[in-house]
């Protein structure tokens, strides 16, 4: 009897060790423009990122840049006359140029199944020539079945994940 335990006990112990390769921690992939780095420091966040948006323009500000929040760029596009196909036109860019803009960050998000963020992507976009500035993807961790344990503990929040995708971009731009 003792010898069976101590066999399913081992079993177990196997089980455990071969599973946590199959884990994986967050990750964030990026890219930035060619040539020289760009430095920014005026940011705008595009309206409709959501909560991710908000916490990435802490983040950014944190790391100080000048953030302009997604109200003030909605109510600046009004009074600018521009709508979301005009923004990314050269005149819409310099029209945000003007107004001392220097980058327009898009931050989008896709929720998991545990209210915490999946999957996201940045991008930022310069408002002197629309050059792509950085480019950034944020995939959250995984461990195990959903909803269990190991997946609770390997699954990054709103705060965690917003850090990541802001430390790099401000790595690109900084």
């Amino acid at each position: 009897m003792r010898g069976r335990r101590s066999l399913i006990a081992l079993v177990g112990v196997i089980v455990a060790f071969s599973c946590v390769p199959a884990c994986g921690m967050s990750h964030v992939s990026s890219v930035s423009a060619p040539g020289p780095k760009i430095a920014v420091r005026t940011v705008a966040i595009m309206p409709g990122g959501g909560l991710l948006a908000d916490a990435v323009a802490v983040e950014l500000m944190n790391r100080g840049f000048t953030i302009i929040d997604a109200a003030a760029i909605s109510n600046m596009m009004i009074r600018l006359n521009l709508n979301e196909v005009e923004i990314a036109r050269p005149e819409g860019l310099a029209k945000f140029k003007g107004q001392g803009i220097e980058a327009l960050l898009v931050v989008r998000a896709a929720g998991g199944y545990d209210q915490q963020p999946q999957s996201a992507s940045a991008r930022m976009t310069s408002t002197v020539d629309g050059r792509l500035l950085a480019g950034t993807t944020w995939q959250n961790g995984f461990g195990g079945q959903a909803g269990s344990i190991a997946d609770r503990v390997m699954r990054e929040g709103l705060t965690q994940a917003a850090s990541e995708i802001a430390g790099a971009i401000a790595k690109q731009v900084g």
